[in-house]
């Protein structure tokens, strides 16, 4: 709903698969787009700011995926993070697509 993608991770500790609580960001990849140390370091915030969102939508909706999404999308917070990630995003070429 931000435009932010990762991968879960399973992580030391974790019960199972199903749950992971790690994620991969694919630096590797923002890397081959141009990004440097600061760049990730905007990356972080945009994540940590996703998460208060999140933890704040859940709070107010609960943890039932249907409540929960439907709380996320009704989200101003949401709708401007989006905007900011897309504006980063843009400043950076993806390999093979013309922008």
């Amino acid at each position: 709903m931000c435009h932010i993608t990762l991968n879960k991770v399973t992580i030391f500790d974790d019960n199972g698969n199903l749950t992971p609580g790690g994620v991969r960001i694919g630096t590797p990849a923002m890397t081959s787009r141009g990004c440097l140390e600061a760049d990730f370091e905007m990356m972080a915030d945009f994540l940590l700011r996703a998460v208060q969102i999140a933890s704040s939508v859940q709070r107010e909706h609960g943890k039932v995926p249907k409540s929960f999404l439907k709380g996320l999308e009704s989200s101003k917070e949401i709708v401007e993070l989006r905007t900011r990630v897309e504006s980063f995003a843009s400043r950076f070429a993806l390999p093979g697509f013309d922008i």
